[in-house]
């Protein structure tokens, strides 16, 4: 019986030292009404009044609220606070089913409202803001301390302060503002998602690296990850085996390399990986010091840039140096910062935060083979073997791309860069393509790993989106870092039901607004015409078919060349046999339909075969 007494007693006691004192409503026999509030900051601190609603109406019907008045010569964060304890808000810890706070306010303009949390050490939650949307009626905001819980300062929190009217800035205030609030209610909320891998690991040449942050990499020294004047709270987790930087409960953070500063000036890029799971809006601040190496001598310089990141997934930022614009020094970087929305209560995971020099990619140092069609079988676009049509443009305005016109050795090349998709036109000279048997062109890529083509034929009416409009779309894997015929049978595009109005040519690439992609002899090519020397290219024998290991070609004169074209219209193989009979392996090809072209005279004989 004793022991039960004791337990009882104690729970008694627990229930008494850590009890909350909620909803706060202002009310006769509620909470609020009668505590002791301080006001400051706020000139001759005129105390906090409890007054009768001004606009008791949906969404708040009640009788009593608080008001605040902000008074000229007052600080910007002016605001009130509860008495510390029992007597106000009471002892109580942030927890999943309290850590979402509710306040209703009525407020004569837009502007920050904060909520903050002290402990009777005076150690505090940093405050989270929320702006109003209305003036002159209720409203209400939500301040969410999720990301607090667990941390030191959400425990035996004793006080709550409140800021009505929180303006940018640190000059005294020139106006007189008044807000109300009331029925400020604790609720739970959802635990917000996590990164359960680590972000992709940079890959960059070491000496084309200064790393602040990077399992990758051997990092230079920085002073502090969070300077005693940010306001987050920073935490080192793993994921696997990646070391991350955690900072939560972000409004911003201040990194610095003051003793150990960095110059940049032979780097092209900043770049990090940033994961979060609520930041709507991310920024990113440099600072150099100038030449006399100090904070606040007088020559630093800055600049910051935001992003709005893709939320539960990682965000690679990859920024030009040059971008910085009003960091026109760069020879003394010592401070980094790093700040989101919403304010105070956004979570992110940082991770290889590194300066880098931009890859030099490869050109091409030779144009691509000439095409060796006769003229009467070709309608040209762009090719130095032809005469070439009438193209509009080889870049619409809504293209995302940049095209330069440029040379290798005496060859006319297009070059595109930074290549998302590109509009090739022809709305004005219209192609009748009608009679034409493929689509070729020759593209040099050093990066493309997806190389798209779209024809589209406008239709009779001759108007884009008259209604009539037909087009279609096919896509290769080039090769990198060398030319790719392609040659695509025009009946693979099965969507281009049309074909006497062809009027728009789309070239895409992935990645996206990242690609270059080099192109020449893009052209539309017929079969030759029928004649004696072709007749007799019909003797030709390709067997057996289906075939699975190998391929027989014959016939009776000398065979100069074969080549084999995937459905896709790209070569997979050639070979040079002179003879008028050779055995061609194709084990290594995936099954599927292919086209052979034998060369005998220079007329071309087409054959189509499956490989099973």
């Amino acid at each position: 019986m004793k022991k039960i007494i004791t337990t009882s007693l104690f729970i008694l006691i627990a229930s008494v030292g850590f009890s909350q004192n909620a909803p706060i409503n202002f009310e006769p026999g509620g909470q609020g009404a009668s505590w002791t509030w301080t006001t400051f900051e706020n000139a001759a601190n005129p105390a906090l009044q409890i007054v009768s609603n001004p606009g008791a109406s949906a969404p708040n019907t009640s009788s009593n609220v608080a008001k605040f008045t902000a008074l000229p010569g007052g600080k910007p964060w002016a605001g009130c606070e509860s008495i510390k304890g029992s007597s106000g808000i009471g002892t109580f810890t942030l927890s999943a089913s309290n850590a979402v706070v509710k306040m209703m306010v009525y407020k004569s303009k837009i502007s920050d409202v904060g909520i903050k949390f002290v402990k009777n050490d005076n150690s505090a939650i940093p405050e989270i803001k929320v702006a109003n949307t209305k003036i002159n009626e209720w409203e209400e905001l939500t301040f969410n301390f999720t990301s607090k819980i667990g941390t030191p300062e959400a425990t035996d929190i004793t006080q709550i302060v409140v800021f009505l009217d929180f303006v940018p800035g640190t000059a005294d205030r020139t106006d007189t503002t008044v807000s109300y609030f009331d029925n400020i209610t604790f609720s739970g909320g959802s635990a917000l998602p996590e990164p359960t891998v680590g972000a992709t690991a940079p890959t960059k040449p070491a000496a084309d690296v200064i790393s602040l942050f990077s399992n990758a990499y051997t990092n230079v020294t920085v002073d502090t990850w969070r300077t005693g004047w940010s306001a987050a709270t920073l935490t080192d987790v793993k994921i696997g085996s990646d070391d991350i930087k955690k900072y939560s409960g972000l409004d911003f953070v201040g990194i610095e390399t003051i003793a150990n500063q960095i110059n940049i000036s032979a780097m092209d890029n900043y770049e990090f990986d940033v994961w979060t799971p609520n930041s709507t809006t991310f920024k990113f601040k440099l600072v150099d010091a100038g030449a006399d190496g100090k904070m606040g001598g007088g020559d630093d310089k800055e600049h910051e840039l935001n992003i709005t990141p893709t939320l539960n997934g990682w965000n690679h930022v990859s920024v030009p140096i040059s971008s910085f614009t009003g960091l026109t020094t760069k020879s003394n970087i010592a401070q980094f910062i790093f700040a989101s929305s919403p304010a105070g209560t956004s979570i992110v995971y940082i991770d290889n935060i590194m300066f880098t020099k931009a890859t030099v990619l490869p050109e091409p140092t030779v144009s691509a083979p000439a095409p060796t069609k006769k003229a009467a079988d070709v309608i040209s676009l762009f090719s130095n073997a032809y005469t070439n049509v009438t193209v509009d443009t080889w870049r619409t305005g809504w293209s995302a791309a940049t095209l330069t016109d440029v040379k290798i050795g005496t060859d006319d090349v297009k070059k595109y860069t930074a290549l998302d998709f590109v509009g090739i036109e022809m709305v004005a000279n219209q192609l009748n393509i009608s009679l034409m048997d493929s689509f070729e062109f020759d593209v040099w890529t050093p990066n493309s790993t997806v190389f798209k083509f779209k024809l589209v034929d406008i239709g009779a009416d001759g108007k884009f989106g008259g209604g009539d409009d037909k087009e279609h779309e096919l896509n290769m894997t080039p090769t990198l870092n060398g030319w790719n015929h392609v040659s695509a049978p025009i009946s693979n595009f099965t969507g281009l039901t049309t074909k006497s109005n062809i009027a728009q040519l789309i070239f895409a690439s992935a990645p996206v607004g990242t690609s270059i992609a080099y192109i020449d002899n893009v052209i539309f090519s017929k079969k030759p015409a029928v004649g004696l020397a072709a007749i007799e290219q019909e003797l030709i024998g390709v067997y057996p078919n289906p075939a699975s290991k190998s391929l027989t070609i014959n016939t009776i004169k000398d065979i100069q060349s074969v080549v084999i074209y995937n459905a896709l219209g790209q070569v997979v193989l050639t070979a040079s046999p002179n003879t008028n009979d050779v055995n061609i392996d194709i084990a290594s090809l995936p099954n599927g339909f292919y086209t052979v072209k034998a060369t005998i005279n220079g007329v071309d004989t087409f054959k189509k075969i499956i490989k099973e």
